[in-house]
């Protein structure tokens, strides 16, 4: 893999993805490289996998052959990693490259970017878009108004938690959740069922919060 397709040229600003703006596509010179190779830039968060560890990712640009990421997860050369950039749409390859916290993945065959874009853009055009979800299985501690409680945290994503608990919690009750030692939020359960409650978060988790969980 040329390995200049994927590293940064410039400084990239670092902004959330906005469900309302359509990814901005900027192709190469016609001159500099085919058309399969031509980068297009993105500002887009991904669930990214590699050796058995979950977290969010930045996705910087975009090519038919690969793509580059801004990732806490520990790779190497050659780690192999699974991108979903939406529930459903997910890719995989391989690190080519990496270095200061991003990362060049060779993708295992190649996409249509163009088409690609579009269509993510569109799926977040639907009222069913949700952000990422993330695999998670940890004790978090409760507080609320009927006091403290360790509950079990089964998924999380920047905008929500969802908890097993004791039973007592109902929709509209605000809590505070203890994710890890330096990270917690306030929420308001949504729903409860069956000992488990949707909350909504009410402070966003960033992408750096969930890099490697």
């Amino acid at each position: 893999m040329d390995t200049k397709f994927n590293r940064p040229q410039t400084q990239l600003a670092e902004i959330e993805t906005a469900p309302e703006i359509a990814p901005e596509i900027v192709p190469a010179q016609a001159s500099e490289r085919r058309d399969s190779q031509r980068l297009r830039t993105v500002y887009r968060v991904a669930r990214v996998q590699a050796h058995g560890v979950w977290g969010l990712a930045r996705v910087h640009n975009v090519s038919n052959e690969g793509l580059m990421l801004s990732t806490q997860l520990p790779i190497g050369l050659g780690s192999a990693m699974a991108i979903d950039l939406s529930e459903t749409c997910t890719l995989s390859g391989h690190v080519a490259w990496h270095a200061a916290g991003r990362c060049g993945v060779k993708l295992s065959a190649p996409i249509d970017s163009p088409a690609l874009l579009r269509r993510l853009y569109n799926e977040q055009q639907t009222t069913t878009s949700r952000h990422l979800r993330l695999p998670l299985e940890k004790a978090v501690m409760v507080t609320s108004e009927l006091g403290v409680q360790i509950a079990r945290a089964r998924d999380i994503s920047q905008r929500g938690i969802k908890l097993v608990h004791d039973g007592r919690f109902s929709p509209g009750l605000h809590v505070k959740v203890q994710i890890t030692r330096e990270i917690e939020r306030r929420g308001v359960v949504r729903w409860s069922r069956d000992g488990i409650a949707g909350c909504i978060l009410t402070e966003y988790l960033s992408v750096e919060d969930l890099g490697a969980i």
